[in-house]
């Protein structure tokens, strides 16, 4: 797969349309390169239909072990200046849990602002290594420094260890913020899909000193349940063309609220996460968010892709932050589905979205 081109890139980032609902205003990004209502982007649907067709000719039961297998990344360096590379481990209830960070070289020795990083990969797979190149960029990008967690996986570790990973690594970066360079009055937080799950997770339960002024929600999970019908889900939500109906419809099945998808999929992610207490944890505000009090959040980055199943329930959680009086920015990017930050450097939306989040924190913390 080749790089995707900068000129792309930039055509996202000067383009789009604020729609308004009624309840809510969000940004949508059409695909660069012509009109493709109804499909998806000609990069994103070469990816996907290869994908599609190897789960079509091998149908799989879930699975922890069939998850960890095929959970990939294919992210692209983009950088253009040299990135510092370090990692430190800290222990949690006994658990290693290693910590890389990401700087760019010529600020090395400054006091910088601070950019914490969490995985997605259902709170079951992937490794935070995987997303290096995003972090990189985003370093690269803001001036500031990255730190990217691997936090512990369930069901080795079952909820809510990888949320205690995750608050340990923000104590100790604003404990000792002097050794490691960074200014600790200024910690963001971002995280892809189940890692937007923990970020927020971990902006409720924070029970250092260290204030979160920033959350960068990608396709974030923010209901696990999703079956309270707290909101509408239909498949009408959706600009679906006939001729790619089959693969998009496929990628809408995480997190389909209408009854009429593989919910099972989400009960087994959840049960594996919550190591058998489905029904005790699902309405957990450190499960699913939109249960919990969002009046203290803080500035929030929502970013969603089209053909996501968990599209809708992002847009539910950005309109409760309206309600709750706090700042947000919801874009949508048309033409890609659930983990597009994993084609990084492939897909411009990806890269996009990036600088797109990096704009809103340097407004943010006024740099």
């Amino acid at each position: 797969m080749d790089k995707c081109d900068l000129e792309s890139v930039k055509a996202i980032l000067e383009s789009g349309e604020t729609v308004n609902s009624g309840e809510q205003e969000i940004i949508v990004k059409p695909v660069p390169g012509g009109d493709f209502a109804g499909k998806m982007d000609p990069r994103e649907f070469f990816i996907r239909s290869a994908i599609y067709a190897f789960q079509k000719s091998i149908p799989m039961q879930f699975s922890v072990a069939g998850m960890r297998q095929t959970t990939k990344t294919y992210c692209m360096d983009m950088c253009t200046k040299e990135i510092a590379e370090a990692s430190f481990e800290i222990e949690v209830k006994g658990r290693p849990v290693k910590v890389f960070s990401y700087c760019p070289s010529d600020k090395a020795s400054e006091t910088l602002p601070v950019m914490v990083y969490i995985h997605g990969g259902s709170f079951l797979a992937s490794k935070a290594e995987f997303y290096k190149e995003p972090c990189r960029y985003t370093a690269e990008n803001l001036g500031c420094k990255v730190f990217n967690v691997d936090y512990s996986l369930a069901p080795e570790n079952i909820y809510p260890a990888a949320i205690e990973d995750v608050c340990a690594v923000i104590d100790h970066i604003y404990s000792n913020a002097a050794s490691l360079g960074v200014d600790n009055s200024k910690i963001g937080l971002f995280g892809d899909s189940a890692g937007a799950n923990l970020a927020l997770a971990a902006i409720i339960d924070n029970k250092s000193s260290a204030k979160i002024s920033y959350a960068g929600l990608f396709y974030p999970c923010v209901d696990l349940y999703s079956q309270d019908k707290l909101y509408d889900w239909s498949l009408d939500m959706y600009d679906i063309g006939e001729e790619q109906k089959e693969l998009i419809t496929s990628r809408l099945q995480l997190g389909r609220a209408d009854g009429l998808g593989n919910n099972d999929l989400m009960a087994a992610i959840l049960t594996a996460y919550s190591g058998g207490r489905y029904d005790e944890v699902k309405r957990n505000p450190d499960v699913s968010p939109i249960y919990a009090d969002l009046s203290s959040m803080p500035y929030t980055g929502i970013f969603t892709a089209e053909y996501d199943g968990l599209r809708i329930q992002s847009e539910y959680y950005s309109r409760l932050l309206d309600k709750a009086g706090v700042p947000n920015k919801h874009i949508r990017y048309r033409g890609v589905s659930h983990a597009f930050l994993d084609y990084f450097g492939i897909l411009p939306q990806a890269q996009a979205a990036v600088l797109e989040m990096c704009d809103q924190v340097r407004k943010v913390w006024g740099l």
